[in-house]
């Protein structure tokens, strides 16, 4: 009997000397310097007055806040060589968008000069904007983008998140029919 507990202890600590070095590097991989930590409203392409700005970083924040998933809107003058997807997805990922050990959230990418335009999810994000609710909060917030109309398009963008992310919670995530 003494021969089978030692064995099974030896055993296991070979297994967490193993997975140790896993463990660090995955854990250090995930740390986002804080440089990079991104306020949830970045506007480069400067389409946003100082108080529009303002105004829709502290909605953004009360949502993602309450939500507990991320809600950001990016802007940008180049997708420098990527597709508007591409920079969405990197940009999130790159500068430590997310909540919660998911890294919940969903964020609005804007490229003036390629005149395009992403929308990323991650975690709970992913459950709560399929695509087809990606689809039907595109069609609120174009028109407005497409006469210059930011903010309003932003506004607009930041509400359905919020109410889209209420409806997952509950169960029922936007979806076709």
């Amino acid at each position: 009997m003494k021969k089978k507990i030692i064995s099974f202890m030896i055993m296991v600590v070979l297994l967490l000397t193993a997975a140790a070095p896993v463990l660090i590097i995955q854990t250090e991989a995930a740390v986002i310097p804080e440089e990079r930590q991104l306020p949830r409203v970045i506007d480069n392409a400067d389409l946003l007055t100082d108080s529009e700005e303002i105004k829709l970083r502290k909605q953004l924040d009360k949502i993602s806040e309450s939500q507990k998933c991320d809600v950001a809107v990016v802007t940008v003058n180049s997708l420098e060589g990527k597709t508007s997807q591409d920079y969405a997805d990197d940009f999130y990922d790159y500068n430590g968008y997310g909540m919660g050990v998911g890294d919940d959230g969903i964020l609005l990418l804007i490229s003036m000069e390629e005149r395009d335009w992403a929308i990323t999810t991650y975690g709970f994000g992913i459950t709560a904007f399929t695509d087809a609710g990606m689809e039907y909060i595109a069609e609120q917030f174009k028109p407005d983008l497409s006469s210059g109309d930011y903010i309003e398009a932003f506004t607009k963008f930041a509400e359905l998140s919020d109410d889209f992310l209420t409806q997952a919670r509950n169960g029922k995530a936007y979806n076709i029919g």
